[in-house]
């Protein structure tokens, strides 16, 4: 796979040689926070955009973002728009960007987050970005203990007219919430996939599609690794997005996972599971006796977003709920966030200990597991979805800081409640049920060329046991723009 990918990138640069240098297709790919930003000029009522399907594309909000007089904003909208600005004019001045990345940290974090600490203990990482026509393409080497490396978040993507074809991998993230999302985050390493995508997320100009407001489409095809219960699985992810009103965001997620060793790999079976054709459950021979089950394992969300003013200070208020094909309740994710003295607060709520209607009983291993798949909707042994994983219960507070020399802050507070029925431990739990409590928080800043970031993570764990355990983490990241 590493190979392939390499070939293919490699010729996706021989093809970057059209003239006219353009920018970047997705706001926030090296620059995380941008999508903080983004939220905040959105949710103050200064653009209009989808926001919620990360990342976003420039194309739309960039006329919008030049059109805004800063004297007319708020100050924690007018520090957001600086640096969507600032980096906007750097994309559109350069051909070409080169960053080396170091990342070193005390231990391995089990809980992600879209900027925070990374999952692994070390990293080394060199990207290196070219734009140049409807042409964009990122070659990012990371080098891992142990000698392990991979081509992570690079990526080969065409613009033509309104819509993007990428082919390469990229973090996403897929809802509303900051803690974590519960069908699409960046807890798992990003998936090798080709997408098509809408490039802008703002109004179509197409009086027909006009009733939808600002929208966003993208389908993809991905390949999940080797190793696993069904080696080579294939994952189907489809997103929609739009805003029918100015308040209200809307958005809708379909994950399929299919193929693989020993399945259906062919067209006709990737339309017998788009078409949500049937089979024998536990893939019988023969259906007597047997209850038909969808071909495929089918994963579906749906989340909102409505924001509005409180006297003049904007209060946000969304969720995100979550469903497998077989199972009747849902997974949850609610949240609320708003404004105080520059700070963006939130606090948010999730809960994935969701009934298995087929036992009809209490058991509750069914999000992000399969009878088939059984290595779950996971990607490297990480949810694809939340970073809590499965049968575990989330309440978080947390703060952002943007300030006006760029500078930084973000602090959280989680209780958890992992694995309670000790049934079935997800990939973050060993055994035991566990209960959490967790303060993380980093600061970022910048100076010249550099940019770094310096976190740290302090956990209390009760398990069922009566054990109790404080795990410490401390991490830093230096960043340097060779170019």
């Amino acid at each position: 796979m590493l190979k392939r990918t390499s070939l293919l990138l490699t010729l996706g640069y021989l093809l970057v040689s059209v003239p006219n240098s353009h920018a970047s297709p997705w706001i926030g790919t090296i620059e995380p926070q941008l999508q903080h930003d983004l939220q905040t000029l959105t949710e103050w009522g200064y653009i209009d955009a989808v926001t919620t399907s990360f990342p976003v594309p420039w194309k739309g909000i960039a006329e919008q973002l030049e059109r805004l007089n800063e004297s007319d904003l708020e100050p924690v909208a007018v520090i957001a728009l600086q640096r969507l600005k600032h980096y906007l004019t750097q994309l559109k001045n350069e051909k070409k960007r080169t960053f080396i990345t170091l990342y070193g940290a005390t231990d391995k974090s089990r809980f992600t987050a879209l900027d925070d600490n990374l999952a692994t203990q070390a990293k080394l990482r060199f990207d290196t970005e070219l734009y140049a026509g409807r042409w964009a393409a990122n070659l990012a080497i990371n080098y891992l203990p142990g000698g392990e490396k991979n081509l992570d978040h690079s990526f080969v993507a065409y613009q033509f007219g309104d819509w993007n074809l990428r082919l390469g991998s990229i973090d996403q993230w897929w809802g509303p919430a900051t803690s974590s999302s519960l069908i699409m985050s960046n807890n798992a390493r990003p998936i090798p996939a080709i997408a098509l995508s809408r490039a802008q997320a703002s109004k179509s100009k197409d009086s027909w599609l006009s009733f939808l407001g600002p929208w966003y489409f993208t389908t993809q095809l991905g390949q999940l690794e080797s190793d696993r219960f069904i080696a080579d699985a294939k994952l189907l992810m489809t997103r929609f997005n739009f805003k029918p009103v100015a308040e209200l965001e809307i958005g809708a997620s379909w994950l399929t996972m299919w193929g693989g060793e020993g399945q259906g790999n062919g067209l006709n079976d990737l339309w017998d599971v788009v078409s949500l054709g049937s089979e024998c459950a536990n893939q019988e021979e023969s259906c007597q006796g047997n209850k038909k089950a969808i071909k495929g394992n089918h994963v579906a969300a749906v989340d909102f977003k409505y924001s509005f003013k409180l006297a003049t200070v904007p209060l946000s208020i969304y969720g995100q709920l979550f469903a497998e094909t077989r199972d009747a309740q849902k997974a949850n994710l609610f949240g609320i966030a708003t404004y105080f003295k520059g700070y963006r607060v939130y606090l948010e709520s999730s809960d994935t200990t969701m009934t298995c209607s087929e036992s009809h009983s209490a058991a509750t291993n069914c999000v992000y597991e399969d009878n088939v798949y059984q290595s779950g909707l996971r990607y490297h042994n990480r949810a694809i979805g939340s970073t809590f994983d499965s049968d575990a219960e989330m309440q978080s507070i947390g703060v952002v800081k943007h300030y006006v020399d760029g500078d930084i802050l973000q602090l959280s507070l989680k209780a958890l409640d992992l694995n309670p029925d000790l049934q079935m431990p997800s990939p973050v739990v060993v055994d035991k049920a566990e209960k959490v409590h967790q303060l993380a928080g980093f600061y970022q800043t910048s100076l010249g060329k550099w940019r770094i970031k310096v976190g740290a993570q302090i956990e209390q764990s009760k398990f069922d046991n009566g054990d109790t355990a404080i795990n410490k983490l401390l991490y830093t990241q230096f960043k340097y723009a060779i170019n």
